[in-house]
């Protein structure tokens, strides 16, 4: 079984110490977001292939990670770095120190632990198609030879997505589109370029 931490919660960031607390004790219960049923999760080191962590901050964490070697328990952590305008991400930690903290976690314990995710891709007036090129570049160079494996991915704009975005637009003074599939596989194209440049 592998354990993912998590998608839709930035457990690294925000619940480490949670985390921790379940794993030394071999299980957490979760609450199902469709009936509500409460299911028993085992967390024991036999029941456990491994762990995927997911984060836009590893920095709280980084404390733990010896712990969780140490108790034999294979993990990934898959970490977004996106380096964008503070009016497109608010609250995340700056990407130069991200960068650090895959770099001495790479270091550590080896390339193919660490997961670069360049995403989510927005195209807009502070982050033309260009600017994409110029900043995954940037990035990808920082992470030469500590990583093997980057993911990107395109906004999917929802009701939710494009009403935050259009209130975020009005208030910072930016302009976005969802432009159509060829801009974005042209993009992807060149982005996947770039990576393979830089032996990621």
């Amino acid at each position: 079984m592998i354990i993912s931490a998590s998608y839709k919660t930035d457990i690294p960031t925000f619940y480490g110490e949670w985390f921790m607390n379940r794993l030394r004790k071999g299980y957490c219960k979760i609450v199902s977001a469709y009936d509500k049923k409460i299911s028993r999760v085992p967390l024991d080191r036999e029941s456990v292939d491994a762990v995927v962590f997911w984060t836009k901050n590893i920095g709280p964490f980084l404390k733990s990670l010896p712990e969780i070697r140490s108790l034999g328990y294979p993990f990934v952590i898959q970490h977004t770095i996106n380096n964008f305008s503070r009016a497109l991400e608010t609250s995340v930690v700056d990407s130069d120190r991200a960068v650090q903290h895959l770099q001495s976690i790479s270091d550590e314990y080896g390339a193919s632990v660490c997961v670069w995710r360049y995403d989510t891709i927005i195209f807009s007036s502070l982050t033309p198609f260009d600017f994409h090129l110029r900043n995954f570049t940037d990035l990808a160079s920082n992470l030469t030879g500590h990583l093997d494996e980057v993911v990107i991915s395109f906004a999917h704009v929802y009701r939710k997505t494009k009403r935050n975005l259009d209130a975020a637009a009005r208030d910072l003074g930016f302009s976005w589109e969802d432009p159509e599939i060829e801009l974005k596989k042209s993009l992807a194209s060149a982005l996947a370029e770039i990576a393979s440049s830089k032996r990621i």
